[in-house]
């Protein structure tokens, strides 16, 4: 099962990686009216509480162990239909639990999944400790759920960082919309409507119910502060109070100056595992704080390069005087070329011995210390170009590293390109500075994982938007620069809103070769019954699929069901082959069998709740499949509401990875186009995810020990980069995912369990990676309840220069 089956299962696992918050909390709580404390069953105390959305609520506790997590089972009629552990978070039970326990911590909650019950189900549920004859109290009709448990209504969850998040729900008005407001004593430090969808509470609740709630950075001082959240009626939520502790600069701030070396690497692990971040709205706070502040951090034995500086743009003297003044204040002596032709600056600088030249556009100005920031980046001879990032009022772009087709569809390497005299000596004759830019990354295209360097590092201030002829000269340029290396790709303006004022919009079509109709596509769809499911994905890929030569392979996965293998003999006389694979679920194995009996040239890894949704979208997979180096494409995954599930994996959220795009519609563009531009990307999802054969079995296909459920896409799309491949996601094929409906969440033990070996998998075999992805930016958050892109990283990671190779060794410092 790829990435998207474990993600849903996170808000189940809701245990603090460190009891002290809760340890230290307020424990003078009301005990709600419902919970009661067993009696005359020894050491065992807890509730059934109700049903809500087919979650049901409750919580268990052992006093005799209070470190121990009790396991339920849930029974329908008296036959087991469920086993959970309690272990979720529950404040509300502080002064119950104290009172059987002393000091015991508040996890021992219990949220159930019942949507495995058929729809039509009925009886009277019940809850006992598994392995005992404990009954817990409280029992329910299913079919008649009076209201639902407190529990279900509202939750808030916090790392000790800066934002918190949750849902709230009016139970007499679900429609309505809640405030969620966080107090310290008497003050009111922060408030936020719960009006939107969080990936987090999509287990919980059906709709906008989220909210975000960011924290005045004041509170980042290092102390102990303890919050209350209630909703817009004063009750307190589940999860309240919440503590924060953190400092700007992180952990280490909080060190003696003498810490010995293990105990900073230690600090810096417990970062990487609770990371950390600020709202979009504190980029002023967090750019003078870690961008402008201190000139510590500023490399300083550097070999000294002639710089050459060519302004560009409109000749107003104001505006060729702002640019000088920033340079000025760079204190570094460079020579500036200024009212002449492209051309002839050009030639002057080349003349007078730059070895370095770059453009800044007259009036743009740089940051302090921009100058040996970005020289930094010429950390070696290989190294021939260097971009950075850049501002425009108030917002900033943080780039990958080099992604040609991003960079293709965005023009994001322009503000701020330095090239190497050396490379410029061997261009063409060029016209103004878009020419210039792209003739140099054509120039270096092919040795772009040595030659080309991103220092990731907000250098450059925009001061105006481009003029409409600078638009067209950067558009003219990047098609002849993709010309000269993919002759087959043509770029097209994108329709509507550009992404701000930083020009381009275009998308990455790259044309099916003359052959391709010849080319078997294999897609590999497992299945455990679920014949509806199977149905519409099956209909819609052949409603919306015009490949000749496309084979349809089913895993059986041990379907009981009557009208499934029904299904399955009316699909087998259309050409649909299906395979017989009964057995404990393995997704990579199952896979990895598919693979070896198709005879498609590419392998379509598909899940069973995928549905196409339009023309065409396999073409453009097979399209971009075709490139020279790629070795596996993506596609955009929608949620039924038409939000984004999949927009490519990021790695590194939660210190493991995580889905781009779960906050963004389908029209919207996302930071800087990234929901609506083609570029490259660590690894993208298994639930569809195209490559060749020969790629999978060269790299040993899906590790069936390691990742048999989670995980597995995200370790194959890896070796791919390893084996220096690249992997692409494209916004241009958009298919439905209706995510782990077939298989449900990651809630009993046994899954829980599972789920945690193939993390802590992935952390041992791509710990060096996962926090330095080269398609995401060390200065923006990784925080699992947050979104990519969603806020800036406290703090961030670090801002070497970097190309876009995948990492191979531990970073040292």
């Amino acid at each position: 099962m790829p990435l998207a089956g474990w993600r849903a299962g996170i808000p189940h696992q809701k245990r603090p990686d460190c009891f002290d918050y809760w340890r230290s909390m307020n424990t003078d709580l009301p005990v709600p009216e419902q919970i009661s404390a067993m009696s005359g069953n020894g050491p065992w105390h807890g509730a059934l509480e109700g049903m809500h959305d087919r979650l049901v609520f409750g919580w268990a506790f052992n006093s005799a162990c209070p470190d121990a997590r009790v396991v339920i089972e849930l029974c329908l009629d008296g036959v087991p239909c469920a086993c959970i552990a309690a272990d979720a978070a529950r404040t509300d039970l502080a002064t119950t639990l104290s009172a059987l326990a002393g000091r015991a911590d508040v996890c021992h909650g219990f949220i159930a999944d019942l949507n495995a019950l058929a729809a039509h189900a009925h009886g009277i549920l019940t809850a006992r400790v598994a392995n005992t004859d404990v009954v817990l109290p409280g029992s329910m009709d299913i079919a008649h759920i009076r209201k639902p448990p407190p529990a279900a209504l509202n939750s808030v969850v916090g790392d000790g960082g800066l934002r918190l998040f949750g849902w709230a729900i009016d139970p007499s008005d679900p429609h309505r919309t809640r405030t969620v407001r966080a107090f310290l004593g008497h003050e009111m430090v922060a408030q936020a409507a719960a009006n939107i969808v969080l990936p987090l509470s999509r287990a919980y609740v059906d709709g906008p119910h989220g909210f975000d709630l960011a924290l005045p950075i004041s509170l980042a001082d290092g102390r102990t502060h303890t919050l209350r959240v209630v909703d817009d009626e004063g009750h307190a939520l589940n999860g309240s109070p919440v503590i924060v502790c953190c400092m700007p600069a992180g952990l280490a701030a909080l060190l003696p100056e003498d810490t010995d070396e293990l105990t900073l690497r230690v600090a810096a692990t417990y970062e990487r595992m609770v990371p950390r971040s600020l709202p979009l709205s504190a980029w002023p706070e967090w750019s003078a704080r870690f961008d402008h502040a201190s000139s510590k951090d500023v490399p300083t034995s550097l070999a000294p390069l002639r710089l050459g500086i060519l302004v560009t743009g409109t000749q107003d003297a104001a505006a060729t005087a702002r640019t000088a003044e920033s340079l000025e204040r760079q204190g570094r002596t460079t020579q500036l070329y200024s009212g002449l032709p492209f051309p002839s600056m050009l030639a002057e600088a080349l003349a007078a011995g730059c070895e370095v030249i770059t453009c800044i556009r007259a009036g743009d100005t740089l940051g302090q210390y921009a100058l040996v920031h970005a020289l930094a980046g010429f950390t070696s001879d290989d190294v021939e170009v260097v971009y950075t990032d850049s501002e425009h009022e108030g917002r900033p772009w943080f780039k990958p590293a080099w992604d040609p087709d991003y960079a293709l569809g965005s023009d994001c390497a322009l503000e701020f390109l330095l090239v190497r005299s050396s490379v410029a000596r061997r261009l063409p004759p060029l016209a103004n500075e878009a020419e210039f830019a792209w003739a140099s990354l054509s120039e270096v295209w092919t040795r772009s994982d040595e030659a080309i360097v991103h220092v990731p590092r907000v250098l450059y201030q925009v001061n105006s938007p481009l003029t409409p002829g600078e638009c067209a000269n950067r558009a003219v340029a990047a098609a002849r620069a993709i010309k000269a290396h993919e002759p087959a790709i043509s770029l097209e303006e994108l329709a509507g809103p550009l992404p701000g004022a930083f020009g381009a919009a275009r998308r990455v079509r790259p044309a099916l070769p003359a052959d391709a109709s010849d080319v078997v596509v294999s897609l590999i769809i497992p299945t455990r019954d679920r014949a509806d499911l199977l149905k519409r994905c099956i209909d819609s890929i052949q409603r919306f699929t015009t490949w000749r030569r496309l084979e349809i392979l089913i895993i059986d996965n041990g379907s009981t069901e009557s009208s499934t293998h029904a299904y399955f003999a009316d699909i087998a006389t259309r050409g649909i082959r299906v395979l017989p694979m009964p057995g404990p679920f393995n997704y990579a194995d199952l896979n990895n069998r598919a693979v070896t009996q198709a005879s498609g040239e590419i392998i379509g890894l598909v899940n069973n709740d995928i549905e196409a949704l339009h023309e065409g979208w396999l073409d453009e997979i097979i399209a971009q499949l075709m490139r020279p180096g790629v070795g596996a494409v993506g596609a955009k995954l929608l949620w039924p509401n038409g939000m984004v599930q999949h927009g490519g994996v990021v790695l590194g959220v939660g210190d493991v990875a995580g889905h781009f795009g779960n906050r963004l519609m389908d029209a919207d563009w996302g930071d800087h186009g990234r929901n609506q531009l083609v570029q490259r990307v660590s690894a993208c999802t298994a639930a569809c995810l195209f490559l060749r054969k020969q790629d999978f079995i060269a790299v040993g296909g899906m590790d069936a020990h390691a990742f048999p459920v989670a995980f597995n896409d995200v370790d194959l799309c890896l070796k791919l980069r390893a084996a220096g491949k690249t992997i692409i996601w494209t916004p241009h094929a958009k298919l439905l995912h209706a995510e782990s409906a077939s298989r449900g969440h990651e809630d009993t033990p046994q899954k829980k369990a599972r789920a945690q070996r193939e993390i802590d998998m992935l952390r041992q075999r791509w710990g060096h990676v996962l926090s330095r992805d080269p398609a995401y930016h060390p200065a923006v958050n990784l925080d699992p309840n947050g979104h990519a892109f969603g806020g800036f990283a406290l703090p961030p990671r670090s801002r070497r220069p970097r190309t876009n190779a995948l990492p191979s060794i531990p970073e040292l410092s």
